[in-house]
């Protein structure tokens, strides 16, 4: 557990806080270094707390109704997971796991609820997050049902080289299974298309380890789904 006063890593929320707004967050918060595979918070569990990602990578996944696990989306650091059910409901409608090592703060939801009311440019931030979150969303909701799986698989391929890493040579933490659960196909159709784009000179892999060999055919495979 670490004091938010020696925290470099704020949320612009959190920025906005004048000093005793800060106090009150700072006295209600604590940081936690979860390993690959533990839970943030579990589907169905009381909603006390609202996380913050510090640092490394999570996934939100949610149980479908043959019980299989859906992964939503990846989440990178700097991001606040469960905020929906600060309004809504006092249970969390999904799961949370961190899948790299990870830093994650949790805070009193009820203290979120008075830094709300007083702090409207907390709010607001809070707010812009929601509609971004939600935004991104419903373009990766058209893009899992109208692209085919080779474009849903350079789609996650590419948000790993681009936003994640930034680099053209990474590893995904991700199993061949929650590559599948991730752009909604199966842990087969996975393989089959990862050899296809080998194939075509696209990508190189090894194990969990990826190299975009042309990076320039794999967003033309992702553009044209």
């Amino acid at each position: 557990m670490k004091d938010c006063a020696d925290c470099v890593i704020r949320s612009r929320a959190v920025k906005t806080l004048n000093t005793d707004e800060f106090n009150i967050h700072r006295n209600n918060c604590a940081e936690l270094e979860l390993k690959p595979g533990e839970s943030i918070f579990k589907e169905g569990q009381l909603s006390s707390h609202i996380a913050y990602l510090k640092s490394g990578l999570a996934k939100i996944h949610k149980k479908g109704a043959k019980n299989n696990d859906q992964i939503l989306k990846i989440v990178k650091p700097s991001r606040y997971i469960g905020l929906q059910s600060i309004i809504s409901n006092k249970v969390h409608l999904y799961s949370a796991s961190v899948i790299v090592p990870s830093r994650v703060c949790y805070v009193d939801i009820n203290t979120f609820k008075e830094l709300i009311t007083r702090n409207a440019n907390f709010a607001n931030e809070l707010l812009v997050y929601l509609c971004e979150d939600e935004m991104s969303y419903f373009d990766r909701f058209v893009n899992v049902h109208q692209k085919q799986i080779n474009g849903r698989l350079a789609d996650s391929i590419l948000f790993f080289a681009n936003e994640v890493y930034t680099s053209n040579e990474f590893s995904i933490p991700l199993s061949r299974t929650d590559l599948a659960a991730l752009i909604c196909s199966t842990r087969e159709s996975v393989i089959r298309s990862l050899k296809e784009l080998t194939e075509v000179g696209a990508i190189k892999v090894k194990g969990k380890k990826f190299n975009l060999l042309n990076k320039t055919l794999l967003e033309s495979i992702s553009q044209k789904g």
